[in-house]
């Protein structure tokens, strides 16, 4: 008898375990989501200087004035938006009175389903503009099978976007943050249609999928212990029985 109640206690430390694994995701992406709705209404810091402290700006909202430095320009596959395959751009932005550069998300662009290799062509404003957006420490990396090569001089296309990477390729002093632009970067006070879409997914948009899988994960700890009451406990009690021992004649 001593096995199944083993097996019971195992099904429910693991099942409650995974529970509370999901709970605590749903909190943190709650928390999250309220720093970054925080940080969308709070005016924007400047980011003007080589001496940035990046884990100071990590998720608040930050301005950034320079050029666009095109020949650069990244675009991150493997990026859906609404169920259409696509890229996300990444520019860098060369810092007004400056020789550094930060890298600037600035939207997502459709790839050509017929060609699906093709670099699109993206509208870049010439002069000099100002983009504001959520400073980042990093990006968001898609699963890669086995070690991908260093890019070509001409490979504009990455799966993953990675700092130092992207410093050999392009040459460009660049530092930290990577800035998720908000909204149309302005050149003066017009700003710029460069016809990218910038509705990033929230932090908290998937909070119920992590309650709901939780629940799961509580419900079959339940089912466990209920399972093991009926088959094992119960009929020790009827039979007049002691766990492990002979029954009572």
């Amino acid at each position: 008898m001593w096995a199944p109640t083993l097996a019971a206690l195992v099904v429910v430390f693991v099942t409650v375990s995974l529970g509370n694994w999901q709970w605590r995701r749903a909190d943190e992406k709650r928390a999250l989501q309220a720093q970054r709705d925080a940080a969308e209404r709070d005016p924007p810091i400047d980011v003007t200087g080589p001496d940035i402290d990046v884990k100071a700006l990590d998720g608040r909202r930050v301005r950034v004035r320079g050029r666009f430095v095109s020949e650069f320009d990244v675009f991150v596959d493997n990026r859906t938006y609404r169920g259409v395959a696509g890229f996300h751009v990444l520019s860098p932005l060369r810092l007004a009175g400056s020789d550094s550069h930060v890298l600037v998300l600035r939207g997502w662009v459709a790839s050509d389903p017929r060609q699906r290799w093709r670099v699109p062509s993206v509208p870049t404003p010439g002069p000099e503009v100002e983009v504001e957006g959520i400073a980042l420490r990093g990006l968001a990396r898609t699963l890669e099978l086995g070690r991908t090569p260093e890019p070509g001089p001409d490979d504009r296309i990455w799966l993953n976007v990675d700092a130092d990477r992207y410093r050999r390729w392009s040459g460009l002093d660049v530092q930290p943050p990577i800035v998720r632009q908000l909204e149309p970067a302005r050149v003066g006070d017009a700003p710029f249609d460069d016809g990218l879409v910038r509705d990033w997914p929230r932090p908290g948009g998937d909070v119920q999928r992590h309650v709901a899988y939780a629940f799961q994960w509580y419900a079959m700890a339940a089912l466990a212990a209920a399972l093991w009451i009926w088959f094992v406990a119960w009929p020790w009690r009827v039979r007049g029985a002691a766990p492990g021992g002979d029954e009572t004649r």
